[in-house]
């Protein structure tokens, strides 16, 4: 994971500083123990870091680093961290010598205050192919091109459509997705004929919705 020497922290965070707020519940608290080694703040980027400008959503970038003691880890961790920490964040998530690349893409509701919409992680990759491209002219393009990088195979980027609309699609799709599979799931148990006939119509709808046409 390679960004400029311009960007680099490398500073230590205390985790306790996650674990002790009274809001946590038990489990997450004992996840900041038993599944976390450290925390790293590990590269900022912004303008005086990089070779970009400022962008009207998005003014800085943290790369946080979280060192696991063990691949299975409590992804609410990642949650707290962004709650705690009220910027754009690109989580390194790392043990031995496999790394997972996280993000949570989220927007401003109020100022300084975000709600995470959408999380993308990629699968568990070699040191050397988590690599992330910094691509952009200024952060808010940045940081949409580490969505879509850390999102490959989820969503596509298309000319002229917004990140925001993208996701929004995505949701919509996972949505008729889940639906179907429930549906599928109780037309199998369901023993009368004609809600056996019922459900098959409704799974044919969504669908022609989702697809296009009936598969």
């Amino acid at each position: 994971m390679l960004f400029p020497e311009s960007t680099y922290i490398g500073k230590r965070i205390p985790k306790e500083g996650f674990y002790s707020k009274a809001d946590l519940n038990a489990t997450q608290k004992r996840a900041f123990v038993e599944d976390i080694e450290s925390i790293v703040w590990r590269n900022l980027l912004s303008e005086n870091t990089l070779n970009v400008s400022k962008g009207e959503k998005v003014t800085q970038i943290d790369i946080i680093q979280i060192n696991l003691k063990q691949r299975e880890y409590n992804k609410t961790i990642l949650d707290v961290i962004e709650k705690a920490i009220p910027r754009h964040l690109v989580f390194i998530l790392t043990i031995n010598n496999s790394r997972q690349l996280c993000i949570n893409y989220k927007e401003e509701f109020q100022k300084g205050k975000y709600k995470i919409v959408e999380s993308f992680s990629t699968d568990w990759l070699n040191d050397g192919e988590a690599v992330l491209n910094i691509q952009g002219h200024d952060l808010d393009r940045v940081y949409e091109n580490f969505v879509y990088q850390i999102a490959k195979g989820r969503i596509i980027k298309a000319d002229g459509v917004e990140l925001s609309e993208t996701i929004q699609k995505l949701q919509e799709i996972e949505k008729i997705k889940k639906r179907i599979a429930e549906l599928e799931v109780k037309k199998r148990k369901e023993k009368q004929f004609n809600m056996q006939l019922k459900i098959a119509n409704e799974i044919k709808r969504l669908k022609i919705q989702h697809y296009g046409k009936e598969q």
